[in-house]
């Protein structure tokens, strides 16, 4: 048997890219996705691709949102406002 990543067995770029617009696509039109929505820049096509970087290396595929941006340092990028509540635990 042949270890394969997470990435492969997801169909890899490709597979990846569609999940990355889907969860996009949903955060633009669902109503409980308003107030993260609205966090967001009018276009969600930077994020999209900055997503979609991130996914692919922490899925075991090639690393390009760190050969680009370096270190991800989640916590630090995502302290942008108190989730509380129902935005907490829907």
């Amino acid at each position: 048997m042949t270890d394969i990543s997470p990435y492969e067995a997801l169909g890899g770029e490709t597979m990846v890219r569609q999940l990355c617009a889907r969860f996009y696509t949903l955060m633009d039109t669902l109503p409980e996705a308003a107030a993260c929505r609205a966090v967001h820049p009018p276009s969600l096509t930077r994020a999209e691709e900055k997503l979609f970087e991130y996914l692919t290396g922490w899925l075991g595929g090639p690393p390009l949102y760190t050969d680009k941006y370096g270190h991800p340092r989640l916590r630090h990028r995502h302290l942008i406002g108190v989730v509380c509540g129902r935005g907490r635990n829907p």
